[in-house]
């Protein structure tokens, strides 16, 4: 799809690279990008586009066109800040035959820059009790971490046919646990030594088998749960106790000051785009419509 911006036209070649950019955005931050999360990052791509050319109109209208000398001071400067001109090739990706797209971003950077800079005015330190207050508006973000204390009964078969009989004697015995038999007791009579370890203490998510992890947090305390197999063997597991996620004291949340200001800049930036669009014309067209005239 292309878009007609205040009678620009910005062609679906633009909306493309912009949707490959942010799947190399979301690939590079370990986040799975397959086909199925195509249609959500074409939609941020079109809300990019859109905004990205709304905010460069708007800035070329107030200051103009930034000059082609600033460009190329920019991109010599942030060669300098790489360390160097092969240094900025090998950090960022780019080769030196992208040299126009190169400056085609800093061009836009700049432009848009220049109007965030005159428009969205946000303090280099925020105070004590701006912070307080974004603490608690947001403290369900806030939380530590859920965690539950477990015992486990434990078999572990050692052939193919063992494992049928571990299997169904871990179901009679939960019959007899869920009957009021001492869990305890029963993870002595049955673990394979005596040594074997009953009490597996507190865990947090992501400390365990995700197999194991989904029954054990989905539990109340002093619940029997079915029957879990891992590649281990059997389990039985009776969640004990149970700590609630609470909020983490303001003071140990690392970052929460820059956190903040980025939140309040990004919603003066959002503000802005609103403003712009109330007085503009946005129309998604296809491609092919717009290569015609029709």
């Amino acid at each position: 799809m292309a878009f007609i911006i205040n009678g620009a036209h910005i062609g679906d070649d633009v909306v493309e690279d912009e949707f490959e950019s942010l799947k190399e955005h979301y690939q590079r931050l370990g986040e799975v990008v397959c086909c199925d999360r195509d249609v959500e990052l074409r939609t941020y791509a079109k809300e990019n586009v859109v905004n990205r050319t709304l905010l460069e109109q708007e800035s070329v209208k107030r200051f103009g066109e930034i000059d082609d000398a600033t460009v190329e001071a920019r991109f010599e400067a942030l060669k300098e800040e790489h360390g160097g001109d092969q240094n900025f090739y090998d950090n960022t990706g780019f080769n030196r035959g992208d040299r126009n797209v190169i400056l085609a971003k800093l061009k836009s950077s700049l432009t848009i820059d220049r109007l965030l800079e005159a428009e969205v005015t946000v303090p280099d330190q925020a105070t004590e009790e701006e912070l307080e207050r974004y603490y608690q508006e947001n403290l369900p973000r806030f939380l530590g971490e859920e965690e539950v204390r477990v015992s486990q009964i434990f078999i572990e078969p050692s052939s193919h046919e063992a494992a049928r009989e571990a299997y169904l004697a871990l179901r009679a015995l939960r019959k007899e646990l869920l009957a009021g038999k001492d869990f305890d007791e029963a993870a002595r009579e049955h673990g394979p030594d005596e040594d074997r370890e009953i009490d597996l203490g507190w865990m947090k998510q992501g400390q365990t088998m995700p197999e194991v992890e989904a029954i054990t947090f989905s539990m109340e305390v002093g619940e029997i749960s079915p029957i879990v197999a891992t590649h281990y063997g059997f389990h039985l597991f009776k969640v004990t106790d149970r700590k609630e996620a609470k909020p983490i004291p303001r003071a140990e949340i690392p970052g929460l000051a820059e956190t903040y200001l980025g939140e309040r800049r990004a919603m003066g930036i959002a503000d802005l785009i609103d403003r712009i669009k109330s007085h503009s014309t946005v129309e998604e067209i296809e491609e092919s419509h717009a290569a015609t005239g029709h």
